[in-house]
C-alpha cells in the first residue's frame, strides 16, 4: 500500500476533482460517510453515548460537519464546537456547516466559551471526535487549539481522530507541541507517513484506512515512492521453490561471523539463514572457536578461517574467502566479528573485493566508518542492515539526528551509495537505491533483544540465495522477521522474548505465507 505526504495528497485530491471530474463536496461526503460507518462499527452502544465533535475551519473541519450529520440522523446526541469564527468556514465545509445548522444540531463557536467550561462539557462526554487540523500541519499548535488538545487528552476520553491526530506533522511523524492522542485514527484515502513513525504513530490508535471515492489509479501511482509493507507485497516477492529442486537450486550462503564471546551471533545468523530455505549455509568462523560452532550447528557447515590473537578474523583469512568466494550465491559479513582492527581491515577488503551480492551488518558497518565511500566503489549489490547507532557511525551524525530524520536519512544513504538500506527499529525503513521506499509497522518491544538483528541478516541473505534482488529480499526478510518476531510473543510475551524465540518462528512466519 501507498503512503503519502501531505502535499502528494493534496494532488491526489486536486486531480479527483479537476482532472477526474469529481466534486469536492462527494469526496467530503464520503469522507464523513465512511468515519461515521466505522464509528458505528466500533461502537455498539453508540446511540447510547454522548458524542462531541472538535472541527477546525478546513476540510477537516468539513469532514466533522458531515460525520455530524450522519451521527444525528442515526439517532446520536451530538454536539459540535468550532475552533474558529463560522463566517471564516469556506467552500464544500461552509456547505456541511449551514446543512448541519439547518438540521438543528447544536452548534458552538468555542471562543464564546470559558476554558473551564469546555473542560466540563469534554470530562461529560463520552466520545470525542478530532476533526481540529488536517494534514497541512508544518509547525507547533499554539492558542486556543492547543488548549482544546490538551483538555481532550486530559479528559482521558475514547477519541476518534479524522484523517491525522491535530497536531501531529504528517509528513514526519514529529510532535513539537499539543497533540490529541487518539484511539482510533480514520485516515483518508492512504496512510499519510507522520501516522507510522515515531512519535507521532504513539498517538494514532488503531489506524483504519478509509476508501473515499479517489480513483484507483492515483492511489497507485508509480510516482508515489513510499510504501507500507503488507502480506500481498511480501508474498510476490519471494523467491519461487521448484517441487523438483534440490540443494543447489536454493542458493549457497557465506556468512562471516563471529568471535570471542561472540558466537552467539555467529549461530543466530547462520541458523536463520538455513532456516529460510536456502539449500546450502556455510559460517566462516576464526579457527579456534569452530569447534564451538560444529557443536552448536548440525546443519550448516563451518568454515575455520585465520585468526588473531583475540580470536577474531585476521587479515590472513582474506586468501581463504577469495579462493572460493565465486562458488557461492551471497555473503553476509559482520554479526560478532568485532571491531578488532585487523578484523575491520578484513571487512573492509571483503566489501570492497567481492563480486557476489553482500549483506553488511554491525561490526562489518562500523568498519565502514573508516571509508563510507567504499559502498560507491563496490562491484556487487548491497545491503546494509544498521540500526540507529550504527548509522550515525556511517554518515558521522549523532544518534538523535538520525532519530529524528529517519526516513530522509535512509532514503538519502541508499541513493548516494547506491545500496539497499536498512535501518532497523519499531518501524524498520527499507529504501532502494532509486528512491523506492518501503516502512514495515512492527510494534513489538520483544524484538529489542541482542541477536535479533542477526536472525535478520541471515533472512536476508537466504533470500538473496534463492534468487531475489537484494531489495526484494530486504523487504520481505523484514517483514518474515517481524512476523516472526510477533509469533514469538504470542508464546513467550514481549519481556521474556529472546532471539532464539525469534528464531525457532521463522519456519511458522514463512509457513504462514505459503
Amino acid at each position: 500500500m501507498k503512503v503519502v505526504t501531505s502535499q502528494e495528497i493534496k494532488e491526489i485530491d486536486r486531480k479527483a476533482i479537476d482532472e477526474y471530474g469529481i466534486p469536492g463536496l462527494i469526496l467530503m461526503e464520503n469522507a464523513g460517510l465512511s468515519i461515521f460507518q466505522n464509528i458505528k462499527n466500533i461502537y455498539s452502544d453508540l446511540k447510547s453515548r454522548k458524542v462531541i465533535i472538535f472541527s477546525g475551519s478546513g476540510n477537516n473541519g468539513g469532514d466533522g460537519f458531515v460525520v455530524a450529520r450522519h451521527l444525528y440522523n442515526y439517532g446520536v446526541k451530538v454536539r459540535v464546537f468550532v475552533l474558529s469564527s463560522l463566517d471564516k468556514i469556506k467552500g464544500e465545509a461552509k456547505i456541511n456547516l449551514e446543512i448541519i445548522s439547518k438540521i438543528g444540531i447544536e452548534l458552538i463557536e468555542i471562543e464564546s466559551m470559558k476554558i473551564e467550561e469546555v473542560r466540563r462539557i469534554i470530562l461529560d462526554t463520552d466520545l470525542i471526535i478530532d476533526a481540529i487540523l488536517g494534514t497541512g500541519l508544518q509547525g507547533k499548535v499554539t492558542g486556543l487549539k492547543a488548549k482544546i488538545i490538551d483538555l481532550i487528552n486530559y479528559a482521558n476520553k475514547d477519541v476518534i481522530a479524522v484523517d491525522v491526530p491535530s497536531g501531529l506533522n504528517s509528513d514526519t511523524g514529529k510532535i513539537v507541541g499539543s497533540c490529541v492522542k487518539a484511539t482510533y485514527t480514520i485516515t483518508l484515502g492512504l496512510p499519510k507517513i507522520g501516522l507510522l513513525l515515531y512519535p507521532g504513530a504513539d498517538y494514532t490508535g488503531k489506524i483504519i484506512v478509509e476508501d473515499i471515492g479517489i480513483p484507483k489509479n492515483l492511489l497507485e501511482c508509480k510516482k508515489l515512492k513510499f510504501n507500507m509493507i503488507n502480506k500481498e507485497i511480501v508474498k510476490s516477492l519471494l523467491p519461487t521453490r521448484l517441487s523438483y529442486g534440490h540443494k543447489g537450486s536454493f542458493g549457497k550462503v557465506l556468512i562471516l561471523a563471529g568471535s570471542r564471546g561472540m558466537t552467539g551471533a555467529a549461530y543466530l545468523t547462520s541458523e536463520a539463514a538455513i532456516r529460510s530455505g536456502a539449500g546450502l549455509v556455510f559460517l566462516g568462523i576464526p579457527k579456534t572457536l569452530n569447534s564451538i560452532m560444529e557443536v552448536k550447528l548440525t546443519e550448516v557447515i563451518t568454515f575455520p578461517l585465520a585468526e588473531t590473537k583475540n580470536q577474531s578474523l585476521s587479515d590472513e583469512a582474506e586468501i581463504e574467502i577469495f579462493k572460493f568466494l565465486d562458488d557461492f550465491s551471497v555473503i553476509g559479513i559482520g554479526p560478532g566479528i568485532s571491531r578488532q582492527l585487523e578484523t575491520q581491515r578484513l571487512a573492509r577488503k571483503i566489501i570492497e573485493k567481492t563480486t557476489i551480492p553482500i549483506v553488511i551488518d554491525a561490526d562489518a558497518i562500523y568498519a565502514l566508518k573508516e571509508d563510507p565511500a567504499l559502498l560507491k566503489k563496490t562491484k556487487s549489490p548491497v545491503v546494509i542492515t544498521p540500526h540507529p547507532g550504527e548509522m550515525a557511525y556511517l554518515i558521522n551524525k549523532d544518534v538523535k539526528y538520525v532519530l529524528d530524520n529517519q526516513l530522509e536519512i535512509t532514503r538519502e544513504v541508499a541513493q548516494d551509495f547506491g545500496v539497499v538500506v536498512v535501518l532497523k527499529g519499531a518501524r524498520t525503513i527499507i529504501a532502494g537505491d532509486k528512491g523506492e521506499v518501503y516502512i514495515n509497522i512492527g510494534d513489538n518491544s520483544g524484538m529489542a533483544t541482542g541477536g535479533s538483528g542477526d536472525v535478520l541478516t541471515g533472512i536476508i541473505c537466504s533470500l538473496i540465495a534463492q534468487g531475489a534482488d537484494n531489495f526484494s529480499a530486504a523487504i520481505a526478510g523484514v517483514y518474515i522477521h517481524s512476523l516472526a518476531g510477533d509469533l514469538a510473543r504470542n508464546i513467550k510475551g514481549e519481556r521474556g522474548m529472546i532471539a532464539g524465540d525469534i528464531l525457532s518462528q521463522v519456519p511458522q512466519a514463512f509457513l504462514s505465507l505459503e
